[in-house]
């Protein structure tokens, strides 16, 4: 026993120093995880269809938008459907804001017209576009078309041989070139407007992801400061700490030798938490923060309620490793209630918000099962491995 005791001690020791050089050499929160729009800055824009609109026509409208802002560079774009006929977009680290906001809300109908006005062809019947360089004009647009556009622009071509063909995306005009030669490979290619490689490719972009299936129009525009998300994240830095700090000194005050090993387990907790945030990709935010620090009082609490139902065995008169057996039995069924009752409540946030109530459910989620994982197994653990030491076996300083 007092060498399972002595494993247990350097064990505990061992968890201790692994997790402040976890937590301050690596800083996996700021190194690794994404940060969403209110902590990073960026864009928030809300579209709102000018007309009637179907259910399958803003998911279609809402996969175009996604499709613009991945290629577009920013990372973790968060769209979603809001109400019957809005889109909102939150753009998190974006640089050229304009730019964005004129990619995800154009509407993107390419159409090329005769001298007369009439409609050759449209962007349905694109298959490709793509971005290059030219020697001698500079950055291009290269057009592909289906088989049905191929035979309309070569006809065309053929019609309108030595006259102007326009190009137009949605109402404005790229260019008007003078047909030299009938076309007959389904090939075309835009030039002149693009001043580098980059609006070039932005524009086969928009190309390529089609043109949105209703008209849509931006109803809100908000640009959100990195320095505002800086100050959140170190006022949220500075609470977390504070609560954690409290948390531990209340811990150690009332449970003693117990408090310490909810105290390590609290530090499991965190790590499991941060590892699974950055294996699933999530974006934090200021909610998510919120999320996190909520559920780590859910895992203090499992050990209070764990601790008191060990100190009733101990006052009945039972052993330390009988009295820890029948408290985490007796306290497994109410903490078993809370998590799930908990659990249920975020995936209802999750299901019914959007955005940053999402992000919240999801931490929480995630600290929900890390806390039951933590207070359960590694709470019940270590107080085993370190039964035999003298701190567990004088009940003062087991438990106060």
């Amino acid at each position: 026993m007092r060498g399972r005791g002595i494993v247990g001690l350097i064990l505990i020791v061992v968890v201790v120093v692994a997790v402040y050089a976890y937590f301050t050499a690596v800083n996996p929160i700021t190194r690794y995880i994404k940060e969403g729009l209110d902590l990073k800055g960026g864009v928030h824009v809300v579209l709102q269809a000018t007309g009637p609109a179907t259910l399958a026509d803003m998911k279609k409208a809402e996969t175009i938008i996604a499709f613009r802002a991945n290629k577009f560079g920013i990372s973790e774009p968060a769209i979603q459907l809001q109400g019957n006929n809005q889109i909102v977009a939150d753009l998190a680290g974006v640089k050229d804001q304009q730019a964005a906001i004129k990619m995800i809300g154009q509407t993107a109908q390419l159409t090329f017209k005769a001298p007369n006005g009439s409609v050759i062809l449209t962007g349905k019947d694109l298959t490709s576009a793509s971005a290059s360089l030219d020697q001698a004009v500079g950055p291009i647009v290269n057009l592909q078309f289906n088989a049905a556009g191929t035979r309309a622009f070569a006809q065309a071509t053929k019609t309108y041989l030595n006259k102007t063909i326009s190009i137009y995306l949605d109402k404005s005009l790229i260019e008007s070139p003078t047909v030299q030669q009938v076309i007959t490979g389904g090939q075309a290619m835009i030039s002149g407007g693009f001043s580098n490689l980059t609006q070039a490719q932005q524009m086969a972009n928009l190309l390529n992801s089609g043109a949105l299936p209703i008209p849509m129009h931006i109803i809100e525009a908000q640009t959100v400061s990195p320095t505002l998300g800086q100050d959140s994240v170190a006022r949220s830095a500075i609470a977390g700490l504070v609560s954690m700090a409290l948390i531990i000194l209340i811990m150690l005050g009332i449970y003693r030798y117990a408090g310490l090993i909810a105290d390590i387990a609290l530090s499991i907790y965190l790590i499991i938490v941060v590892g699974a945030l950055i294996s699933f990709g999530a974006v934090l935010t200021l909610p998510g923060v919120a999320g996190i620090i909520l559920s780590a009082a859910i895992a203090v609490d499992a050990n209070v309620i764990i601790f008191a139902r060990i100190r009733d065995e101990l006052r009945a008169g039972r052993t330390i490793g009988a009295a820890i057996d029948h408290g985490f039995k007796n306290a497994l069924r109410a903490i078993m209630d809370s998590n799930v009752s908990t659990v249920i409540a975020a995936s209802v946030l999750y299901y019914f918000g959007t955005g940053e109530v999402r992000g919240f459910a999801v931490t929480l989620i995630i600290g929900v099962l890390a806390s039951f994982v933590t207070a359960v197994g590694v709470t019940r653990y270590l107080l085993r491995l370190s039964e035999g030491t003298v701190l567990v076996r004088n009940p003062k300083l087991f438990l106060g």
